[in-house]
């Protein structure tokens, strides 16, 4: 069993959430050393968030974080299992401890109180905290099953997860995405249906094996209240196709029990129904739909570059023919790409490009108000498609922007005289976030005047750049 789970591959969750191990671990004690699996992670993959995901798997394995990480989710199943097991049997215990014996007639208003009441609160608190934009189910009340599951679950995930910070890995990866309200919904009304599927079958088989009379009880409410609250609570059991008791039947229960068989099979439906209607299937499809929200969420997850230690790492794990992060100029070449002599006539509106721009600088940015931006450019085929629709569409006027924070290569410079070509006139835009540490522009600004652009087509203002673009046609 264990070398199947340490032998499969980790799932796009498991992946993320090794890398927030790994991250939080570095942001405590230091980077760890990898000097011996980057070639292997160049080699693996395709991308930058690709190769931190790939060096937190390597990295996991070989501090045995890999394996807690999976031993945790066991525990974690295991519990859910454990709980559910609880549910069920206190579901049904409490279905049937509300019956009692035959000997006395049961009070249906009573017992559907009792069968549905607590749940009907708990799901109202779990909706109204989901409706007024709290992250339901992370605190107070709400989701309280699921809070309860995830509690045990780090608690019994051994000492090696604990070492290695997993529960609170796991925790933080779900709420930065979003998703713990997911979670512990999906878990919370995942018990709440073992536990009213439990109730469903402690009343159906004390209905199967005794002989019930059924009554309502009250001193000051008129026997019309109860002829309209089983009429109205009817309804959606009705649709199921279970029995109603009609507006006889329940005036005639105020008093003492019917002993009609008809009677007794009504009521006993309406109880059923009632149950299944607004317990059971209630919870099931909010199940569901927790389960999807959570799943659609982690297919869209992402690893956030801004967060700390990830843009430092995403420099260093790039090989220097796919980021701009690596100076690789070659001392035996006197002279590296030149900018066309002749560039391209172009008609087309203006458009802007950000290539390989850390995640923290934000794109298209938000000064532009007019301007057209294509997607960020970071692959090789990116690339491709940009100088594709250059081709088919030269603009008048190019606006590229570069992060200021990496250095310059022969193949980014290369690109750029690639994409001059394309277009009538090129502006390049040196980009850094406010009290940027690693500041290249002088570098850049060097290496792009000996490409052959002049001095005054590199800005490092947002404002300038942005303005030169957008007036293409004044």
């Amino acid at each position: 069993m264990a070398s199947r789970s340490a032998s499969r591959p980790l799932s796009r969750f498991e992946s993320h959430w090794l890398a927030e191990v790994v991250r939080q671990h570095e942001s405590r004690s230091g980077p760890l050393g990898d000097a011996s699996i980057l070639a292997d992670i160049r080699a693996a993959a395709p991308n930058p968030e690709q190769m931190i995901l790939k060096r937190a798997e390597l990295l996991g394995r070989q501090q045995g974080w890999r394996d807690a990480l999976l031993e945790w989710r066991g525990h974690a199943r295991a519990t859910l299992a454990i709980l559910a097991l609880i549910a069920l049997i206190s579901g049904f215990a409490s279905s049937v401890a509300l019956m009692g014996a035959s000997d006395r007639p049961v009070n249906v208003i009573w017992v559907l109180g009792g069968l549905l009441g607590v749940h009907l609160l708990s799901l109202l608190l779990w909706l109204a905290g989901l409706l007024a934009g709290h992250p339901a189910g992370t605190r107070g009340t709400r989701a309280l099953l699921g809070r309860a599951w995830y509690w045990l679950s780090d608690r019994l995930g051994g000492r090696a997860s604990r070492e290695a910070g997993l529960g609170s890995s796991y925790a933080l990866l779900l709420t930065r995405h979003r998703l713990m309200r997911w979670l512990t919904g999906s878990i919370s009304h995942m018990l709440w249906s073992v536990a009213l599927l439990g109730a469903l079958a402690g009343l159906w088989v004390t209905l199967a094996t005794q002989r019930y009379g059924f009554i309502w009880e009250t001193t000051i409410l008129p026997a019309e209240v109860f002829v309209s609250l089983t009429h109205v609570l009817g309804i959606v059991p009705a649709w199921l196709g279970f029995s109603v008791p009609d507006a006889n039947m329940v005036r005639a229960s105020g008093a003492v029990p019917l002993q009609d068989d008809a009677a007794r099979q009504a009521w006993s439906s309406w109880l059923l129904g009632c149950v299944i209607a607004y317990g059971l299937l209630p919870r099931l499809l909010l199940t569901l739909g927790c389960l999807a929200a959570g799943q659609a969420g982690m297919h869209r997850m992402r690893l956030d570059m801004t967060l700390p230690g990830y843009a430092p790492l995403k420099a260093r794990l790039q090989p220097s023919s796919q980021s701009i992060g690596v100076v690789d100029r070659d001392p035996g070449k006197p002279r590296g790409p030149r900018l066309a002599p002749h560039p391209a006539h172009g008609s087309g509106p203006g458009l802007m490009v950000g290539l390989e721009l850390g995640a923290d600088l934000d794109w298209p940015p938000a000064a532009a108000m007019q301007a057209k931006a294509w997607p960020r450019v970071e692959s090789r085929q990116d690339r491709q498609r940009l100088l594709a629709e250059l081709d088919r569409h030269p603009p008048a006027r190019l606006l590229v922007a570069l992060d200021a924070r990496l250095s310059p290569d022969r193949g980014s410079l290369r690109f750029l005289a690639e994409l001059a070509g394309r277009t009538e006139q090129m502006q390049v835009w040196l980009r850094q976030p406010p009290q940027t540490v690693a500041d290249r522009g002088g570098l850049w600004r060097e290496a792009l005047i000996e490409l052959g652009l002049p001095p005054e087509a590199i800005e490092q203002h947002a404002r300038q750049a942005i303005d030169w673009l957008e007036t293409a046609h004044d």
